[in-house]
């Protein structure tokens, strides 16, 4: 018998509710992994330029999030949040937090009290762990359009962060650009923290709750490599785009590096491996992870999707979503700010628009055939909004001429590891494609890939670095950003037992040979698939392989398939900046333009390169028929 997210949260719930968490249990089970996060939080409190107060707490982590008014676009108002932390795990009874906010630096005129919400959690499982975490939340209204707002966070004690700043959406459209990767996760640990359920310090096991997990012959990562930071250079690459915000589509910081939404047990965490039909979890993780992107995060707004390694069932609390069940989100909602517009119950899922833009966050963990930890909580709902949203935005007078997705799990990918989820397709294609969706941002394979344009399943031309597409007739484009920073997936292997083509094709020339790369400046060896078509993809259906009793999570099968869409294809790491030009007028032609940015190429000399482009035009305020 296999469970849920939400049967998983109830289960441990349950147990706990027999051996309830003690204020001494949760300062031991705390303090001991204290140590080193403290010293983390600190040094990026003072880097942040950060003043002490007399109560021994920092503030750090600092990230923005828009908040979406009338028209679903963010112009009044931001969500701030800060993560609160002290070297005792507990914080003074009476402190309070405030958002200072002005028109320049040291000069603020408006004074908004923060929220301190206090996440805790624990697995029933004996010795722990537990996790506790506090975060200053708050929302800054009234503010106008097009306006560039410093702010600092200060706590009743005298402590004050460093001054930050963000500007808020304009009132007309404007040229702009926003970035977007996924599947990040953190390089940027304590060498020596110690596990939130241990009573000393031990040491973080190598690429379960960190990046170090490269290979040695990895040309990027590994040992003789040209980056050792993948995850934390991507954040500061982004910052040269001076995006207007910045797109994550799931998989955030691996908390969970397990992935399967599975109860947690970190009794075996030093072997890197989860005991059978559990995961590895470690709070902590979020701490290093938030102060690895606060550089770009407190003064860019980062809107969150959430993928398979974001399930965290133990935060079952359900007031964090007014009663309902948390999917294991509860502790994103504390520490995150998701919008909050969606179909009640699914916290990740939401709509914003910027400029001529508008852009949705989709839970792929409730449609995918892959892994049913998840699926269907929602009884259809998500589905049923996306509809609404989508027939919404392509009405007359809505302001919307782009609609860009973004979500975790790939609807078209080729690599080896997941590939496509048949789920996903068979939800929401159909509507992007009556809808005319011009750009899917996904993740979950960690490389980058780009689609030709597609439509009913189907491409309908081919669309090379360099192309402009018609999204209205051609199609729409799907990339797969899931080059953020985690250990790198290989492409398809020769076809074979291993990578079997469907029934009927007989892969033929370079299809006979291992999937390669294929982008701007790639130098083909010889010996390696450089075409678009690939002869022995596969895609995920949605009958279960249902595992042993209580050894893992349902997922589906494999179903092979063969594919032309596959245009562009890179195994590093990338992110994607995306410039969008509005119409001067109704009826004038509008552009948005997708450059791949790709880390540290080797023998380049340079922080990035553009590996590929393309355009997507549009005519302004032309609806689709029907």
């Amino acid at each position: 018998m296999t469970f849920t997210v939400d049967e998983f949260s109830e289960w441990n719930q349950q147990l706990l509710s027999r051996q309830a968490v003690t204020r001494r249990s949760l300062l031991l089970t705390a303090m001991a992994g204290l140590g080193s996060q403290f010293a983390l939080a600190r040094r990026a409190f003072a880097a942040g330029g950060g003043t002490a107060g007399s109560a021994g707490v920092v503030v750090s982590g600092r990230h923005l999030s828009f908040v979406p008014g009338a028209g679903d676009i963010p112009l009044d108002a931001m969500a701030v949040t800060a993560q609160l932390s002290s070297s005792t795990g507990a914080l003074p009874a009476k402190l309070r937090a405030f958002v200072d906010v002005g028109d320049r630096p040291g000069v603020y005129g408006t004074r908004v009290e923060a929220g301190i919400k206090h996440l805790t959690g624990q697995y029933a499982i004996p010795g722990g762990p537990v996790g506790s975490q506090f975060y200053a939340k708050a929302r800054i209204t009234g503010l106008k359009p097009d306006t560039v707002y410093h702010y600092r966070v200060r706590l009743s004690d005298g402590t004050v962060s460093g001054d930050a700043h963000f500007t808020t959406a304009p009132e007309s459209a404007k040229p702009f650009t926003f970035t977007a990767f996924a599947d990040v996760g953190t390089d940027t640990a304590p060498k020596d923290p110690a596990f939130a359920w241990k009573t000393a310090p031990t040491p973080w096991p190598k690429g379960v709750f960190d990046n170090r997990a490269y290979g040695v012959l990895d040309p990027v990562g590994g040992p003789k490599g040209t980056d050792k930071h993948p995850a934390l250079s991507m954040t500061r690459l982004m910052t040269t785009q001076r995006p207007a915000f910045t797109l994550l589509a799931g998989d955030i910081c691996y908390a969970n590096p397990s992935g399967t939404g599975l109860p947690a047990d970190d009794t075996t965490a030093l072997t890197g491996k989860a005991p059978a039909g559990r995961n590895l979890f470690n709070p902590y993780v979020w701490d290093v992870f938030l102060n690895q992107i606060e550089p770009q995060a407190a003064y860019t707004p980062w809107m969150f999707a959430t993928g398979n390694h974001d399930m965290e069932p133990v935060y079952g609390n359900t007031s964090y979503l007014g009663g309902s069940p948390t999917h294991g989100y509860g502790g994103h909602v504390r520490r995150l700010d998701f919008p909050a517009n969606g179909p009640k119950g699914c916290p990740s899922v939401y709509r914003f628009a910027y400029g001529n833009v508008g852009l949705i966050s989709l839970d792929a963990n409730e449609l995918s055939w892959e892994l049913q930890s998840n699926f269907g909580y929602s009884g259809g709902a998500q589905v049923a909004w996306l509809k609404e949203t989508l027939k919404r935005w392509r009405t007359a007078g809505s302001g919307v001429d782009f609609i860009v997705v973004f979500f975790h799990h790939c609807l078209f990918s080729t690599a080896h590891n997941h590939a496509s989820d048949g789920g996903l397709r068979a939800a929401v294609e159909p509507l992007f494609t009556k809808y005319q969706v011009d750009l899917a941002v996904q993740g979950h394979n960690h490389l980058f890939e780009r689609t030709d344009p597609i439509r009913h399943g189907k491409r309908t031309r081919a669309a090379p670095d360099g192309s402009t597409v018609n999204p209205a007739t051609d199609g729409t484009i799907y990339v797969c950003v899931g080059s953020g920073g985690r250990p790198r997936y290989p492409f398809r292997p020769a076809p074979g037992a291993e990578a079997p083509a469907p029934a009927g094709v007989t892969p033929k020339g370079e299809q006979l040979l291992p999937e390669g790369q294929r982008y701007r400046g790639h130098k083909p060896s010889g010996k390696e698939n450089t075409t678009s078509t690939v002869a022995n993809g596969y895609f995920w259906a949605k009958e279960k392989n249902k595992p042993k009793k209580g050894k893992g999570a349902p997922t589906g099968l494999r179903v092979p398939e063969s594919v032309d869409w596959s245009q562009v294809r890179y195994d590093g790491y990338a992110f994607i900046a995306v410039d969008v030009v509005p119409p001067t007028r109704a009826g004038d032609s509008t552009t948005l333009t997708v450059r791949t940015l790709a880390d540290a190429l080797p023998g380049t000399g340079k922080p990035y390169s553009e590996i590929d482009r393309i355009t997507l035009k549009r005519t302004s305020g032309l609806l689709i028929a029907g």
